[in-house]
This record gives C-alpha cells, sequence and structure tokens, in this order.
C-alpha cells in the first residue's frame, strides 16, 4: 500500500483537483492518501525572492525558512509518503521541499509558472502554452465528479434549473451590479422559461451578497436555496443532480469543472471586470470549454437574455481523468517504480 501526500494550500476547490486525480489513481495503484497543510503565508513579493532561493532545480528548503514562510501541519501519524501531489501556487514550495526531503515523485496540478517546470516529476496542464516534455495534457481539470456519481444523488426534474454562486475573486471582480443583474435574470428566465430554481452559495459569498440576492430573486421562483452565510447544507451534489441546467459564477475554475464533468448543460456567468489578459489560464480554460461546447459563457448584464439549446452541448470525456491516472501511473512507474 502506497502512501500519497496531498499538499494543500486551503483552498477546497485546489484539494478537490488533488483527491480527483488520486482517486482515479488508486484504482490502479493500491494507496492512501493524506492531507498535510502546506500553505505559503509570506506577502506576493517574497516569493520570487523564495523561488530564486531554491533555484531553477528547485533545492529543498531548510527548516526555518519553511516553516517561516508556510503553515504547515503534518499529521503526527502520517506514513512516509511515495508521492506527493498538489493543486494551487500557494502548496508549491513545501509540496517541492517535501518531495526532495522524501526523494519522492511531485505531481502538481494546473498552470505551474511561475515555477520552473523542473520542479516538478509531472504536470497536469490544462494549459495548452505550457505544455512540456513532463507535462500530460488536459482538457479538464481533475475531479471526483462524474455523471455517474451526480445519477447516485438524484433524478432530473423537468423544468427545475440550478444555480451556483460563488463570490468575487482577484481575476472576477463581481460586485452589486453583477449580482442584482444576475438576480434580475434568474427572474426573467424563470418566466420566459417557464422553469423554478435551485440556488446555493459558498464560502466565498458573504451575507452581505446573500441579502441582496434573497430581496432580489422572487422567492415563488425558488424551488429550495441554500444560504451559506445562515444555514448552510452540504446539498450542491443533490441540487445538481435534480437540475435539467447549471448556471454557475466564473470566480472558480473547480466549480465550473464540476459542473461541466456531471454531463449536464452549463451556464458560465463572467462579471463586468475581468481582471486578466486574454492569454490568462481561466480565460483560455473557459474559451475552451465554449470551443469544445461543454459550456457557454456570458456575462452578468445578458443572462436575462439567455437563449439555449440543450442539443447544442456535448459531453466531456468522462473517462479524461482515469487516462490520465494511466499516463501518470506509467511515468512513475518508470521512473520511481512505485
Amino acid at each position: 500500500m502506497k502512501t500519497v501526500w496531498i499538499v494543500s494550500e486551503g483552498s477546497p476547490g485546489h484539494i478537490s483537483q488533488s483527491i480527483g486525480l488520486v482517486e482515479a489513481l488508486a484504482a490502479i495503484i493500491p494507496l492512501q492518501s493524506v492531507i498535510i497543510l502546506g500553505k505559503t503565508s509570506v506577502r506576493g513579493w517574497i516569493r520570487p525572492i523564495v523561488r530564486t532561493l531554491m533555484g531553477t532545480k528547485g533545492r529543498p528548503l531548510n527548516n526555518y525558512i519553511l516553516n517561516r514562510i508556510t503553515n504547515l501541519e503534518i499529521p503526527a501519524d502520517a506514513k512516509r509518503p511515495d508521492l506527493i501531489v498538489s493543486s494551487g501556487g500557494k502548496s508549491v514550495f513545501a509540496a517541492r521541499t517535501l518531495a526532495e526531503r522524501h526523494k519522492v515523485p511531485y505531481v502538481f496540478i494546473g498552470e505551474h509558472k511561475p515555477y520552473p517546470a523542473e520542479w516538478f516529476h509531472t504536470i497536469i496542464s490544462p494549459v495548452p502554452k505550457e505544455s512540456c516534455k513532463n507535462s500530460i495534457d488536459i482538457e479538464l481539470i481533475p475531479t471526483p465528479v462524474t455523471p455517474e456519481f451526480i445519477k447516485q444523488k438524484g433524478t432530473t426534474e423537468k423544468g427545475l434549473w440550478c444555480m451556483i454562486i460563488g463570490g468575487a475573486s482577484r481575476s472576477r471582480r463581481f460586485n452589486e451590479n453583477d449580482w442584482r443583474a444576475i438576480a434580475n435574470g434568474m427572474n426573467d428566465l424563470a418566466v420566459r422559461k417557464k422553469i423554478r430554481w435551485l440556488l446555493t452559495t459558498s464560502r466565498r459569498t458573504g451575507k452581505e451578497t446573500e441579502d441582496l440576492l434573497k430581496k432580489q430573486i422572487n422567492p415563488e421562483f425558488l424551488e429550495d436555496a441554500i444560504w451559506w452565510a445562515d444555514q448552510p447544507r452540504r446539498e450542491l451534489y443533490e441540487f445538481i443532480a435534480r437540475s435539467e441546467v447549471l448556471c454557475v459564477t466564473q470566480d472558480s475554475i473547480t466549480m465550473v469543472t464540476e459542473a461541466v464533468s456531471s454531463g449536464k448543460p452549463v451556464v458560465a456567468i463572467r462579471p463586468e471586470k475581468v481582471q486578466a489578459t486574454t492569454e490568462d489560464f481561466s480565460v483560455t480554460y473557459f474559451e475552451r470549454l465554449e470551443k469544445n461546447k461543454r459550456a457557454i459563457n456570458i456575462f452578468c448584464h445578458n443572462f436575462s437574455k439567455l437563449e439555449l439549446d440543450l442539443e447544442q452541448f456535448s459531453q466531456p470525456n468522462i473517462a479524461e481523468t482515469t487516462h490520465t491516472a494511466k499516463c501518470l501511473a506509467d511515468r512513475l512507474f518508470t521512473s520511481h517504480k512505485l
């Protein structure tokens, strides 16, 4: 039985990506996983200094520096790792150092820049421009969600749509006007499409935004709602299972990916203000989902005008994560005899 350390930076979305990959790998290699907290805690301007200190080969940090720049928590009973996996840039310093100390391969999921590709045994990359000799290129970020998993959570109900609300992120600056546009769009679509809504907010949404949505959304159009600031309930997957269409705010790539991976039609809603260049990973990721007919992207202010042809959507390759795990296993067996 092999042991995988999943190094977490504290983001539920990034943990989900790592777990999705490790679960697929567990179907090939008998393993157990342990979640290790290893979040970089220093300000952004210090990180380039640390990268320079580690060099192009990713030298491990000593205990003094590692403990100063990261919040590192390793369970006392954790077995020595045979593999380290992480997602999210704030996990890299700790994960790379631990991998070097234990002389085990380190697999990273996502956009690896600004870290050198040489720091990683394998990069599971959804970024075409970052393709390199040690990357496995993918369309969708790994997730535990599959159509089969969602079917176990419930049955699709005709005329029921789901709205999954996140919050403002660094690149997706949802503001009050954006939330009002989404709420008004939900009201208009309920009348025009003769639908009802399942709505769930998240930890990122906040009470102020939830209060605004409660005032703007006609309660007659809500079949059910989960307000995380008041009464959180873990029923997202049940909501997804019951819904014909999934509408998701674009602040979380993981959230959108889970929706797409469910096999349901997905509408990804973006705010008026997007602080990202056309070359940004998130921009190209969402554009590729639309190009491949996995989802459609729409601005908040156009949401009420949404027109949808359910036949236009193409099912994602549900075997992609399994294939990725097999490719990774081949690499690990070859180079490290896992």
